[in-house]
Order: structure tokens, then C-alpha cells, then sequence
């Protein structure tokens, strides 16, 4: 009877290692999503300045397949005062180029 005493306790052991294991992976993971989707949240604003320079990118492509109404529209969709200097000289050429 001895040696089957032990066993048990090992069995318990065990399954308590187990389920403290179970228990962390699951809280770890939720604290994980929490800031992921804070760090979603701050990326937003970021995102939104680009769209400018997206709608550079596409007036060029555009203007390169000699569709220049579609890219005379994405030039007047663009905010000058949101570009940066470089995106400002190749707003002002690429409108000097499709007047």
C-alpha cells in the first residue's frame, strides 16, 4: 500500500501543474490581444495621413496608362497641406503635366 499512495499524489501533482499551465496560457493570451489591438488603435491615425500619398501613387500609375481623367480626379481628392515637400514637388508636376 505504500507504493500506491505516492502515485497518487504524483497523478495530482500533475494534473495541478497541468491546469496552472492551462490557466496562464489563457490569461497570457487575453493580455496579449489587449495591447495588440491598443497598438491597432494608436496605427489608425497614422494610416489616415497616407491617404494622400496613395492618391499620389495612383494619379502617377494613372497618368503612365494614359487614363488622365481618373488621374486628374485622385489629384483633386489630394490635401496639399497634409504632403511632405518631396510628395508637394510631384503634386505640382504631375498637375503641370496633365493640364
Amino acid at each position: 500500500m505504500e507504493t500506491f499512495f505516492p502515485k497518487e499524489i504524483y497523478l495530482l501533482i500533475g494534473i495541478l501543474i497541468f491546469a496552472l499551465l492551462i490557466f496562464l496560457l489563457f490569461f497570457t493570451d487575453n493580455s496579449n490581444r489587449s495591447e495588440r489591438n491598443q497598438k491597432k488603435l494608436k496605427k489608425i491615425p497614422n494610416e489616415l495621413g497616407k491617404e494622400n500619398s496613395i492618391n499620389l501613387n495612383l494619379a502617377i500609375t494613372y497618368s503612365e496608362m494614359n487614363q488622365i481623367d481618373k488621374a486628374k480626379e485622385l489629384l483633386e481628392k489630394i490635401k496639399l497641406d497634409q504632403l511632405k515637400d518631396e510628395e508637394k514637388n510631384i503634386y505640382q508636376t504631375m498637375s503641370q503635366k496633365l493640364k
